[in-house]
C-alpha cells in the first residue's frame, strides 16, 4: 500500500508552487490528482504535467477511484494528494483513507465566499464540510506556501 505524506486543498490543483516546494519537502515520488473533472480531461492533465518534476510520477484519479486504487496500487509510494475543494477532501476520509492532516491552500475569490486569509475564501457549504472534517480528528493545516505559519484553523468552520 502506499503511503500518503500529503494531502492538499487546492482549487488549481496541480501546479509550478505544489511541485517546487511541497511534493520535494514532503518527500513525495507520486503525485496524484483525485478529481473528477480532470480524471476526464487528458489535455488538463498534460497541462498539469508540465508541472510535475523529473523525481516524482502524476496520476489522475477520480475521488472514487483514488480511494479504490491507493489501498492496492502504488505499493512502496509515497504520495501526495490534490483535491479541489473539502468536499473532496472529505469523500477521502469517509472512503476510509488515513488522513491525519490536510493543507488547506488556494480556493478562490467566487460570489457568495467570503476571505478566510489570503487566497482562501470559503462559503457555508465550504465551512460544513470542514467542521466535518476537524470532528473526524483531522488536522487543517491552513497555509498557502510551505514556508507560511499556519493560521488558525478554527477560521475555516
Amino acid at each position: 500500500m502506499a503511503e500518503i505524506v500529503f494531502v492538499r486543498i487546492d482549487d488549481r490543483l496541480l501546479h509550478g508552487q505544489v511541485a517546487r516546494s511541497w511534493v520535494k519537502e514532503e518527500g513525495a515520488n507520486l503525485i496524484v490528482v483525485a478529481n473528477d473533472r480532470v480524471a476526464e480531461d487528458r489535455d488538463t492533465q498534460k497541462l498539469m504535467n508540465i508541472a510535475t518534476p523529473l523525481y516524482a510520477d502524476s496520476r489522475f484519479l477520480s475521488v472514487e477511484n483514488l480511494i479504490e486504487k491507493i489501498k492496492d496500487d502504488h505499493d512502496g509510494k509515497k504520495v501526495l494528494i490534490l483535491v479541489e475543494g473539502p468536499e473532496d477532501a472529505l469523500k477521502l476520509l469517509d472512503g476510509g483513507l488515513d488522513i491525519k492532516s490536510i493543507n488547506v491552500g488556494n480556493m478562490r475569490e467566487l460570489p457568495g465566499k467570503e476571505k478566510v486569509i489570503d487566497d482562501v475564501f470559503v462559503d457555508a457549504e465550504d465551512r460544513a464540510n470542514f467542521k466535518k472534517i476537524h470532528d473526524k480528528g483531522v488536522k487543517l493545516d491552513l497555509r498557502i506556501l510551505s514556508s507560511d505559519e499556519s493560521s488558525d484553523e478554527n477560521l475555516l468552520f
